[in-house]
């Protein structure tokens, strides 16, 4: 740990707690394990329904609907129940609902029971610009309990009590990416109208609690919580502090302490929970001091229906597949590790931990083997239902499976591109939280060029951005903005390139004002006017070296002659690529400058020699940008292999272009396995050389890939 990241943690640890029971005798308790395990932390970010209990900002990363049930049994017999529902939404936030039940220990506490509902919302903090990014959430909640109890006459009495919440965290990335903060207000609402209790006992606990949450380690993602509570009525502070770590999947532990300053909440708070893609289960063990009978809850979550956010989906997603997959790894059951693996990279090309572990099994595995099965409407139901719920690599492997079977299948070859949509999607989104500082520089410089009317240059800087991002709502709105200005100050602006020109002439600088007048002509080759300047430069630069020429001894006077005439040549040449370069012409523009670099270099004329570089950089960009627009056409055809050919063809061109080594890379793996299965899917019909045929179709693509060159060897024995 650095010393930044170290000085942020002590800062944590130093800041900063909940608190949900008072102590006045009715004691309204957390029925949140997760949070309550951590000393009812308000930064648990708890997976549960109950969570907005603790901080009503919490339930902001549910992401599909869920319902909650949690039991309680604490301090001398006393029982509650709890149902719970969560309702995200894609634009509107959160909605959470929550009904409860308690009954009271009637020997040695004056209330018989309580009913509470309560309804939670939670609206989530976005960044719009310069890239869409989640950064916290804002929460309400408003609870009615209805309170019965024993008067001192042994008369059955109840009442209403009515209090609302609200919560707020945010992350503190400008300390550090790993820091989140929150704080809590709590109990804001009426009194107890019961003539039994003192003034004090019939006020409701009003809380202030500030929170921060710091990750330690994202590999097993250890996270260290620490919370400082304020009760209205009370002078004290309270604090509490937890500590949450996943050591493998789905097992996640917690421990906390906690010291409200209350005669209830004080001492050592530990739990667990299992957390898997559609149920989580969870328990956490609360100590109560002075008493042989703590604090004890559980909870169950069953999450259904679909999931509309695709950011955390994505997220969500990845996760989960990753944690399957090493622990299919750490089990040594190494043949469903890859496949899994295998799986994601499909998904995920670039994702980071995949390649490692893929690295580490090729070494390992030594066999695999695939079954085949006539199953492709079941197949196909459950790919539906994976997409439904943006479960993109169970749906790509169940589209992909169906089309084995029937390379027909119109529904599964509907499937394949809209799982593919999803990915680009989610590549997008990946690629704006992996290049925010390019994105944030480009749209600084973007933005202050526009301010100051600079807008041919501001077009540059958002056309950069949308590479990056090309669905950034900030860049396309300028750029809708930029175009429209630039339709009027084009003329304007190329008027200013033209008196650079102009000045370098007038002071006999030739070669550079010739520069500006070409640069002049490029964006505008109908102004005669510089036309009439270029050829001025030419006669006035063939002037000069017609004088070089007179000096030159008489012996060199024949080569001299000879070149003139190539550089005439290789003006015309020149001037026959910036054509090329205005009609858009990339192909035939770079084999003319391509044409005249050689030249340049046999004769030893370097006239031109920065411009035809830049020039044919300029190209070869744009030829490697169509090819990669080409491929990328000819793959959501499910033309891959023609596709594949385009990326390679776009990355020779253009050795930088990563989203080309990057496609190549993906369908590389993509086409070798296809084949590879159908390799397979041959040979269990009886069909031995055309397995052969597709196996060696397979390593065409990869050479090394194992399982095809064990299962040739096998064959051919």
């Amino acid at each position: 740990m650095n010393l930044k990241k170290f000085t942020v943690l002590c800062f944590s640890i130093c800041l900063t707690t909940t608190i949900f029971a008072s102590d006045s005798m009715l004691y309204v308790l957390n029925p949140d394990p997760y949070s309550q395990a951590l000393g009812g932390s308000i930064l648990s970010l708890s997976p549960s329904v109950f969570g907005f209990f603790t901080n009503p900002a919490s339930n902001y990363k549910n992401i599909s609907k869920e319902l909650q049930f949690s039991y309680m049994s604490y301090y001398k017999r006393n029982y509650g129940a709890n149902v719970g529902i969560v309702l995200p939404t894609e634009k509107y936030g959160n909605f959470s609902m929550v009904v409860s039940g308690m009954d009271y220990n009637k020997e040695n506490n004056p209330y018989k029971n309580f009913i509470m509902a309560a309804l939670n919302y939670v609206y989530p903090i976005t960044k719009k610009y310069p890239i869409p990014m989640e950064k916290g959430a804002i929460g309400a909640t408003v609870k009615v309990y209805k309170v019965s109890a024993n008067t001192t006459n042994n008369e059955d009495k109840s009442a209403m009590l009515y209090s609302a919440d609200f919560g707020f965290l945010y992350s503190l990335d400008f300390i550090d990416n790993n820091l989140m903060g929150a704080i809590a207000f709590k109990n804001f609402g009426n009194n107890l109208d019961f003539d039994f209790l003192t003034e004090h006992q019939k006020m409701q606990t009003q809380i202030f609690t500030a929170s921060t949450r710091y990750l330690i380690s994202s590999i097993y993602k250890v996270s260290l919580m620490a919370d400082m509570v304020k009760r209205f009525q009370a002078t004290e502070l309270g604090y509490a502090c937890g500590l949450e770590t996943t050591p493998f999947y789905p097992f996640s532990l917690r421990i906390g302490w906690r010291d409200y300053r209350d005669n209830f909440n004080k001492g050592i708070t530990a739990g667990f929970s299992l957390n898997f893609d559609k149920v989580n289960i969870a328990y956490s063990f609360s100590d109560i001091l002075n008493s042989s009978e703590d604090q004890h809850i559980f909870s169950l979550g069953i999450a259904f229906g679909k999931v509309d956010n695709v950011g955390k989906a994505y997220e969500h997603y990845l996760g989960y597949y990753l944690r399957q997959a090493k622990d299919n790894y750490d089990n040594k059951n190494y043949i469903a590790a890859r496949k899994q693996f295998e799986d994601i990279l499909a998904v995920y090309p670039n994702e980071p931990i995949t390649k490692q572990y893929l690295k580490l099994l090729s070494k390992i595995v030594e066999q695999t083997d695939i079954n085949f099965s006539e199953k492709v409407e079941k197949y196909i139901a459950t790919a539906d239902k994976a997409l439904l719920k943006n479960n993109l690599i169970k749906a790509r492997k169940y589209y992909s499976k169906a089309l084995l079977l029937d390379s027909k299948n119109s529904i599964a070859k509907e499937g394949i591109l809209n799982v593919s949509k999803k990915i680009e999607e989610q590549r997008v989104y990946n690629n704006r939280k992996k290049h925010q500082k390019e994105i944030t520089k480009y749209w600084i410089k973007a933005v202050n060029y526009y301010d100051k009317g600079d807008f041919v240059y501001a077009k540059d800087e958002f056309n950069k951005i949308l590479e990056i991002d090309p669905t950034n709502a900030g860049a396309l709105q300028y750029l809708e903005f930029v175009n429209k200005k630039i339709e009027k100050v084009n003329s304007l602006q190329t008027n200013n390139i033209f008196k650079q020109g102009v000045a370098e002439f007038n002071e006999g600088n030739y070669e550079k004002a010739l520069s500006f007048f070409n640069a002049v002509s490029l964006a505008d080759p109908s102004r005669t006017d510089v036309q009439d300047y270029i050829s001025k430069c030419n006669f006035q630069i063939d002037k000069a070296n017609n004088a070089l020429l007179k000096n030159s001894k008489s012996s060199l006077k024949g080569k001299n002659n000879s070149n003139k005439q190539i550089k005439k040549e290789m003006k015309d040449i020149y001037n026959k690529g910036l054509e090329h370069l205005a009609n858009k012409d990339y192909v035939s523009a770079f084999e003319t400058f391509a044409k005249l670099k050689i030249m340049a270099n046999k004769n030893k004329i370097y006239d031109y020699n920065k411009q035809i570089n830049d020039y044919i950089s300029m190209s070869v960009r744009e030829i490697s940008k169509q090819l990669y627009e080409e491929g990328e056409k000819l793959e959501m055809k499910e033309q891959l292999e023609q596709a594949y050919e385009k990326y390679k063809s776009s990355s020779k061109y253009d050795s930088s272009n990563e989203k080309a080594k990057s496609k190549l890379e993906q369908l590389k793996t993509v086409i070798s396995q296809k084949y590879y299965e159908e390799g397979l899917k041959y040979f269990s019909k009886g069909n031995k050389q055309q397995a052969i045929s597709a196996m060696k179709k397979a390593l065409q693509y990869e050479p090394n890939k194992n399982e095809v060159n064990r299962f040739l060897k096998k064959i051919r024995r």
